[in-house]
């Protein structure tokens, strides 16, 4: 026998021609398996893609609900007493940064939801959704874009939906989420409430955010709806801006609460300073502020941002 043949098998005594059918056996299962396998990976990215366009990346339709009518902005006092300096904050990360982090985690089985408390409180319009979820804190609406959603927040796991839909299954643009600092307590809220939402290449969740960088966009749309579940509010946009992560001694994303007039008077300058145009509004000591943040377009995304600073200004 030939050396080369020694180690060939088969039950003939033709070990070439047997070891050329074996071989050609096992290709034919490889091919199978992947085939099997692809068929298996193009059917997970279908049904991701139709979770994210036709089922809203897991997020509910809007409820009806009242629409408040705005109202005319207050304008703001001027400070007195002495000047006091508000340490700079060496923030370099803010919530969306955490974004790698979340796709594993949001692949994991979800947690249930938490059993939903003082449902008497909750407007009629979001009760249904709140039984669904009780993670559920309030719903967002802006005219022009395709923002109508509902927003979440998660104390204790701030970063949760980044990657999950409000139903709390993976989903690459993840909800709409308000800081775990905040409160939307009717008695004790925090001065100013910040949202987070991805900048979605297809313009859902807040890939539409950006365009309030256009002036003539913010003039026909100078208002919007953030109704939380306790209550219903309009909002007038103060000032569009652009930043990087770390590039500002008083960045927005760490303005929760202020312990003074002039230190709160300090925040909202710092913010109003990088507005990419004159709004002509200025919010008054007192006034409930909101903050709508994104990942910016410009390189690199992860660390540049766009955020919408509003007031409120009415309520039905």
């Amino acid at each position: 026998m030939p050396r080369h043949y020694r180690k060939l098998r088969g039950n003939s005594a033709y070990y070439p021609f047997a070891a050329r059918t074996g071989m050609r056996a096992r290709q034919r299962r490889e091919v199978r398996a992947l085939r099997i396998a692809g068929t298996v990976l193009l059917g997970a990215a279908a049904a991701l893609l139709l979770r994210q366009t036709v089922g809203r990346g897991g997020q509910p339709e809007a409820p009806v609900q009242p629409v408040p009518s705005p109202a005319l902005v207050e304008t703001a006092e001027n400070a007195r007493g002495s000047s006091i300096t508000v340490q700079p904050v060496a923030a370099t990360r803010d919530a969306l940064a955490a974004t790698l982090d979340a796709d594993d985690a949001a692949h994991a089985t979800p947690a249930p939801a938490a059993p939903a408390a003082h449902i008497q409180e909750v407007l009629s319009a979001y009760r249904d959704l709140y039984k669904q979820n009780p993670d559920l804190i309030g719903w967002l609406t802006i005219d022009g874009t395709d923002i109508d959603l509902p927003v979440v927040q998660t104390p204790g796991n701030n970063e949760y939906y980044l990657r999950r839909g409000f139903d709390r299954l993976y989903a690459t643009g993840g909800t709409l989420f308000m800081d775990e600092h905040c409160s939307i307590d009717l008695d004790a809220p925090t001065a100013n409430w910040l949202i987070y939402g991805h900048n979605m290449a297809d313009g859902s969740m807040f890939g539409q955010l950006t365009r309030y960088r256009s002036e003539d966009f913010y003039k026909t749309h100078t208002t919007f709806t953030f109704n939380t579940i306790y209550e219903t509010a309009a909002w007038q946009v103060v000032a569009a801006l652009d930043t990087t992560l770390g590039a500002d001694e008083l960045p927005y994303y760490t303005f929760f609460d202020a312990d003074t007039k002039l230190e709160w008077q300090q925040r909202v300058d710092a913010i109003t300073a990088l507005s990419l145009y004159d709004t002509g509004v200025t919010p008054a000591y007192g006034q409930q502020l909101l903050v709508l943040s994104t990942c910016g377009t410009s390189s690199p995304a992860a660390k540049t941002r766009f955020a919408l600073l509003a007031v409120r200004c009415g309520e039905n």
